[in-house]
């Protein structure tokens, strides 16, 4: 019986596959639909592009360039090529951007000093204190580059034609000099994104019944690049003056404690205003890679002579955000802060200490701030007036504000603190027994460490308080021979060690308010005097110069001092002959009573005058002093109670101190401390 056999496979167009054919066929285009998502699973999607952007600001006036320079170097979306500064003292502006991005650990961003001075723009608040820092200073951050902003922009764009975003969200004065001076440059512009101007609305969501202030600030810089040929997208008022950061998404921003969003929060303190912050800026910065959150039209904008942007007639020139849905921004945009990390908080200090007695009247008085006067206001290195919560009988105190520490070799730079910080020029030298007293008020935290930089030695010492009362004014008083580097070196705080920057640092999420600090040398054991009740000077010539932390007029008596140095008396023709000037750098308002004290060397004579002076007024209250010790140190203590022609009254100022000597006789002075006295 013969067998027919079918071929599995058949080749003919004509011929019906068999079923093993098509089984075949079915199971290869099975594990083809397996193998296909493998294939494609194990192959990473293609990141987008990051945007390059050169980011041109005035920081250091309204908060919100603080806030969209953080948005740029935190935003995975853009490469920040580099960073401009515009208008007023564009130098402090830069310093400022150095020191932001180097704790963000991005130093390698290059920052750029504008030449264009106009507007004089001043920076506002305190913030001027973030560029005058020891990490600045001493250039433990980065430092602004030798090219000029417009110098900078150029380069940079021609290294990389139609590749850059420029983001604007100052004045226009170094866009405007760009193109002016470099009109070859504006084909190599991808996109100019600028946070200026009004369309239909104006400030507080109102009509625009002003201009917008970084158009008008400097409008004939707006005038040329508005026309320049540039693309343009514009974040005007009309999608930005509605995005007030409240309390609690500011909240939620500072709560990340990342060394970026420390760097915000402080600035932030700086700023020192009460109203919410609004996101003008960071919408030119969002612009630059996201536009969802904006309704978006081209139109043709012009600008006047006055500054106003107004819609014109004629070809679109610019891609303007005519609206924004606040809502929706204002949570992603603190969310993205909010995400950002990792925290950085500090450990607890070492160190423990104890407060000791104040003790009696001291030996000498080193330095004093009591923040009475704006007298010392270039020397408060970290912190801001208050004004609210003040000791009893004080009507300023000093407010911690976020800053690393001081100490750049041993501290712990890679975290902020809550801090006060007195810079007591010119660096005094220390007695035998140096002690610091102060008042202060504290919330969050009950550990406070009290620290200070040797001039001597070139390094920082502290000690740490525990277990301190929280949300009321108390008093501390520490024995400054007790501090100690953080590794427990250094030695103690020795006489005639010179001193600078008292320092107080508390965790970065507490509250700290300082007032009434004396740094001086502790009284004898047999010392019945009390202690100040207040100081109103103290006048000591062993380091700084006469005419400058000293001025008035009188020599500077080298190593002839009670201490070390001191004030010789000349002849001051409009005092009547020898005598001894003494400025007080101010007008100082006095207290309930005022009491001089002073060391003399006398010869000549065995009386002299003292006068307190008040120039402007042209009013002097003067005491004769009799049978005073001659040829060797001595001191005396003058209640001005017996002055003449009347004793002075609480809050009279003055401003100079004389000393008065009869005809051939010569003084030599030191230690002159005014001061209300204390009670027992």
């Amino acid at each position: 019986m013969a067998c027919r056999v079918e071929p599995l496979l058949s080749i003919s167009g004509n011929r019906p596959a068999s079923f093993a054919y098509r089984l075949v066929g079915l199971m290869g285009l099975f594990l083809v639909g397996l193998a296909l998502p493998l294939d494609l699973a194990s192959q990473e999607k293609p990141k987008p592009e990051k945007v390059p952007v050169i980011f041109d600001c005035d920081i250091g006036t309204d908060i919100d360039d603080t806030f969209a320079l953080a948005l740029a170097v935190l935003s995975p979306e853009l490469d920040l090529r580099g960073v401009t500064t515009v208008s007023g003292d564009t130098k402090a502006r830069a310093l400022m951007c150095c020191r932001l991005l180097t704790a963000a650990d991005r130093r390698e961003v290059p920052v750029a000093v504008g030449e264009a001075e106009k507007p004089p723009q001043p920076l506002r608040g305190w913030q001027g204190q973030y560029a005058h820092h020891p990490a600045v200073i001493f250039k433990r951050t980065a430092q602004p580059i030798k090219e000029s902003a417009v110098d900078f922009m150029y380069s940079k764009l021609k290294a990389e034609p139609g590749k850059i975003t420029l983001v604007a969200v100052g004045p226009l004065s170094n866009i405007a000099q760009l193109l002016t001076e470099h009109p070859d440059c504006k084909p190599w512009i991808k996109r100019l994104v600028i946070m200026g101007g009004s369309v239909r609305v104006g400030y507080n969501n109102q009509p625009p019944i002003s201009a917008e202030f970084n158009i008008r600030a400097d409008a004939k810089a707006a005038q040329t690049v508005f026309a320049s040929g540039v693309p343009l997208t514009v974040a005007p008022l009309d999608a930005t003056t509605m995005l007030k950061l409240d309390p609690a998404r500011l909240e939620r921003i500072f709560g990340a404690h990342s060394m970026l969003t420390q760097q915000v929060q402080c600035l932030w303190q700086l700023w020192d205003q009460k109203a919410a912050p609004i996101m003008f800026d960071p919408v030119a910065v969002t612009l630059a890679f996201n536009e969802s959150f904006c309704k978006l039209e081209d139109l043709h904008l012009e600008v006047d002579d006055k500054g106003y942007t107004r819609e014109g007639k004629g070809k679109p020139n610019a891609r303007v955000a005519t609206g924004i849905d606040k809502d929706k921004y204002l949570q992603w945009f603190a969310e993205r802060f909010a995400a950002h990390g990792p925290a950085a908080l500090p450990k607890e200090p070492g160190n423990r200490s104890t407060p000791v007695a104040q003790g009696g009247f001291p030996n000498r008085v080193h330095a004093f701030e009591d923040y009475t006067t704006d007298i010392e206001k270039r020397w408060w290195m970290t912190g801001k007036l208050e004004t609210a919560n003040v000791p009893a009988g004080s009507k300023r105190a000093c407010r911690g504000v976020l800053t690393q520490d001081f100490d750049g070799k041993s501290g712990d730079i890679k975290t902020m603190y809550n801090s006060v910080i007195f810079n007591p020029v010119p660096g005094p030298p220390m007695g035998k027994q140096p002690r610091l007293t102060f008042k202060y008020w504290l919330k969050g935290t009950d550990t406070l460490r009290v620290q200070i930089y040797s001039l001597s030695n070139g390094y920082h010492r502290y000690l740490s308080l525990t277990k301190l009362p929280q949300e009321k004014w108390a008093s501390a008083t520490v024995d400054m021979s007790a501090v100690r580097r953080p590794d427990g070196s250094g030695g103690p705080l020795s006489e005639n060690e010179r001193i600078d920057d008292i320092q107080f640092y508390v965790d970065p999420r507490a509250e700290l308010l300082i007032d009434d600090m004396v740094l001086y040398d502790a009284a004898p054991p047999e010392e019945k005097r009390p202690f100040p009740r207040s100081i109103q000077f103290t006048g000591w010539f062993d380091s700084g110069k006469q005419g400058k932390e000293w001025p008035g007029t009188y020599d500077i008596a080298q190593k002839q001092g009670a201490f070390w140095h001191a004030a010789k008396s000349v002849n001051i023709p409009d005092l009547g002959g020898s005598a001894i000037r003494l400025n007080l750098r101010g007008e100082r308002p006095l207290g309930e009573a005022a009491h001089l004290f002073f060391r003399y060397q006398l010869t000549g004579a065995d009386t002299l005058r003292v006068a307190l002076v008040n120039r402007t007024a042209k009013e002097s209250q003067v005491v004769e002093l009799k049978s005073l010790t001659r040829d060797k140190w001595a001191e005396v203590t003058v209640d001005f109670a017996d002055a003449k022609p009347k004793k002075p009254q609480p809050g009279d100022r003055v401003d100079e101190l004389h000393f008065l000597l009869p005809a051939g006789a010569e003084l030599l002075l030191d230690d002159v401390l005014l001061y209300e006295p204390g009670t027992k």
